[in-house]
């Protein structure tokens, strides 16, 4: 049987979207699905061109589309880039001649492609299935970005509808999505929650002061708290860069920032501003030492904006807590973050706005000493493996789609 996944991002890109579909490819290649992968020609993060335009990588056909290449520093050029990748991949799959395909499933970067998907595969008589990564309008709603009953905001729902009633089966990340979905009429039984899965498979176990990424970037002993992935409009780091500012001062610790997106120019300008030594900053690392990176660090770092619970889904909780180490989590005290810190005990919380009590929580986190920190970071593993094991959720999402081809 033969799938057809949709996706900006894809094998070699680095942002979680890209690993997350590829492990997916894989594992449905691994079953015997023939897979066809459509995804740009360019990197998401920089923009970058890659070779080829066709290539077979583990048994998947990668076809890339080369859509408009328009800066990603305005919106304007990143909503004409978006706009472009999905007409160009409505003809793509419209005039294909590579035959019919039993299903398509559409991802959500970038926006909306899922409903060229839902089109094609209406079209073509396939099955459409629906992998909800985040939601729109919501997203950009809580964002700031439109008002709630603005035109294009009520188009983009229209369009958000249009996407879940025409799916077979919608795979949305937490029971937050699934609420979302089913308060815009969705069916609830085609809705499966299937939580994304930490993308690595070695987890560092080396001693703190021996990891490769701490020496090779001059950590040292300093308590590293570390964001590792992408900087989304939708998760404010002022609260975090607050709180380094706040312990300035104080020698124990360091602020690592590592990846891209928007925000990234936010924690440039604000380290410039008040000159903090506190703070380092580090490009997306590659897949092949997301374990040493994240692994580095002594606390994670996860942010979910106000207003955004149900809309998006920040999945560095996963790693965090798969590496096994403890977690700072600034977001509403109601979400799928906290439905994972409450259940385990001595991580972090706070809500936007409260850098003082973070910088307080961390100092005293510290002061618990380093057996505490190690404690903590070894009941979140237990819950990881009991939990969010990335083969037990990948094999639970081609059960899915066995059961829908069947």
């Amino acid at each position: 049987m033969r799938i057809l996944l949709l996706t900006q991002a894809f094998y070699p890109d680095t942002v979680s979207v890209s690993q997350h579909a590829e492990d997916l490819a894989i594992a449905l290649a691994e079953r015997g699905y023939e897979l066809d992968v459509y995804t740009s020609r360019y990197t998401y993060e920089k923009n970058i061109e890659l070779e080829e335009k066709f290539l077979v990588y583990k048994n998947i056909n990668v076809y890339r589309i080369r859509p408009t290449k328009f800066s990603k520093k305005s919106y304007l050029g990143r909503i004409i880039n978006f706009l472009s990748f999905n007409v160009l991949l409505l003809f793509k799959i419209l005039f294909s001649k590579k035959g019919k395909y039993d299903m398509i499933i559409g991802m959500t970067l970038p926006p909306f492609i899922s409903a060229i998907g839902a089109l094609g595969a209406k079209i073509k008589k396939a099955k459409f299935a629906f992998w909800m990564m985040d939601v729109q309008p919501g997203i950009s709603i809580g964002s700031g970005l439109f008002k709630e009953k603005s035109i294009v905001a009520r188009m983009m729902q229209a369009t958000a509808n249009y996407i879940g009633h025409n799916s077979d089966i919608i795979f949305a990340l937490d029971r937050f999505m699934k609420d979302h979905l089913i308060d815009h009429s969705i069916e609830a039984d085609k809705i499966k929650v299937v939580p994304v899965w930490p993308a690595m498979s070695e987890i560092y176990s080396g001693a703190r002061m021996e990891n490769p990424f701490r020496i090779e970037h001059g950590f040292g002993d300093k308590i590293v708290v570390m964001y590792s992935g992408n900087h989304a409009v939708m998760h404010p780091v002022d609260t975090i860069l607050q709180a380094a500012l706040l312990l300035k001062d104080n020698p124990d610790f360091l602020f690592v920032f590592i990846g891209g997106g928007v925000r990234v120019k936010d924690v440039t300008d604000f380290k410039n501003k008040h000159s903090l030594d506190n703070i380092k900053q580090l490009p997306f690392q590659p897949r092949e030492i997301i374990h040493l990176s994240l692994g580095s660090a002594d606390l994670q770092l996860v942010i979910l904006g106000e207003g955004q619970v149900g809309y998006t889904h920040p999945n560095k909780v996963y790693g965090a807590i798969f590496i096994g180490k403890p977690i700072v989590y600034i977001g509403p005290n109601n979400s799928h973050v906290t439905d994972i810190t409450k259940r385990i005990d001595g991580n972090i919380e706070v809500e936007h706005g409260e850098a003082k009590q973070l910088s307080e929580k961390l100092i005293a986190f510290v002061e618990q000493g380093e057996a505490h920190w190690q404690r903590v970071g070894e009941r979140n593993l237990e819950y990881a493996k009991e939990h969010f094991m990335p083969e037990k959720l990948k094999a639970e999402m081609v059960r899915y789609i066995d059961l829908e081809l069947q």
